[in-house]
């Protein structure tokens, strides 16, 4: 059995990782659909952004353990291939706009982080309850059910 030590946990939250997941959707699909002018399907989408969250788990039970740099560093290539597989390859486009898109892929791992962040500072800076936080996330995930659902009528 793999122990996990407590120990090793880090400051990362779950109300984080949700608020910043559905403005990383936001942003993910409007860099395909308006910036690079590549909409990609649905499933597409909701595949990287999935992919993209799961960083968490490294960042939240291994973030203080001998080995974190190791699994982000391997996490992000994970990432990196998902992207370039779903996002990137099968478009038939040129070298410049897949190199503009693989840099999509840092800009949306920064904007991720940064929409997190914006949960951390409300909750640790300005003293909200991360309550707050959570429950501006489900209506923003109804939100963007209801924006994502309008496009395919």
């Amino acid at each position: 059995m793999i122990i996990i030590d407590p120990a090793w946990q880090g400051k990362v939250e779950f109300y984080e990782l949700v608020y910043g997941t559905w403005l990383a959707y936001i942003f993910l699909v409007l860099m395909f659909e308006k910036a690079l002018r590549q909409p990609l399907q649905e499933w597409r989408y909701v595949m990287i952004n999935f992919v993209g969250a799961g960083a968490f788990w490294i960042n939240h039970y291994f973030q203080f353990s001998g080995s974190w740099l190791l699994l982000i560093n391997l996490y992000t290539l994970g990432f990196l291939a998902v992207w370039c597989l779903l996002a990137v390859r099968g478009h038939g486009r040129s070298v410049l706009w897949k190199a503009g898109s693989c840099l999509g892929a840092v800009m949306y791992i920064v904007g991720f982080i940064g929409f997190e962040n914006i949960a951390r500072y409300g909750v640790d800076r300005l003293g909200y309850s991360e309550f707050w936080f959570m429950l501006t996330a489900y209506l923003g995930f109804v939100g963007v059910i209801l924006w994502r659902s309008n496009r395919s009528r």
